[in-house]
This record gives structure tokens, sequence and C-alpha cells, in this order.
């Protein structure tokens, strides 16, 4: 393997790292009663396509009313993370 593939490896573990992080804080606060603060954190791998779709689905929960803010910034950020998006 080139060293593309080792500093993909990188960027996964760091990635996991500030998911577990962010996931952590999120309990310490009490923030989890949220259903979808409660699934899992989006698992390395995934399609393009299926993250896209979770960002649709978390925009329209979040237009709906259906989570607050801070919420809906943290999940997203995430997404976007995962798809090497910058969040400004």
């Amino acid at each position: 393997m080139g060293r593309g593939s080792e500093s993909f490896q990188k960027r996964q573990r760091e990635k996991n790292k500030k998911e577990r992080a962010a996931a952590k804080q999120a309990r310490r606060q009490g923030k989890a009663e949220d259903p979808f603060e409660q699934e899992e954190p989006l698992p390395s791998g995934r399609s393009e396509a299926d993250l896209y779709e979770d960002f649709r689905l978390l925009s329209e929960k979040y237009q709906s009313g259906g989570m607050d803010e801070e919420t809906y910034e943290l999940r997203r950020a995430e997404i976007f993370e995962q798809l090497g998006l910058e969040v400004h």
C-alpha cells in the first residue's frame, strides 16, 4: 500500500476519535434524549450517497422543529467531516 492508504487510515482514526469525544460530551451534558442522537456514529466506509441522504433527513428534521440548532450543527459537522467537506 502507498502513503495515501496510511494517510487515509490516520484520518479515519482521527475522525473516529472525534466522534467518540463528541458522543461522550453529549452524554455528559445529558443531551442524548433525542433518538437521532442515540444512534451509533456513522460507520466508516459509508457511501457518499448514504451520507448525503443522512444530511437530507437531518435537515428535514431540523426544519420541522424536531431538533435544536446545537444538535443540528453537531450532526451536520459530523456528516460533512465524513464527506471531507469544510464546515463554516
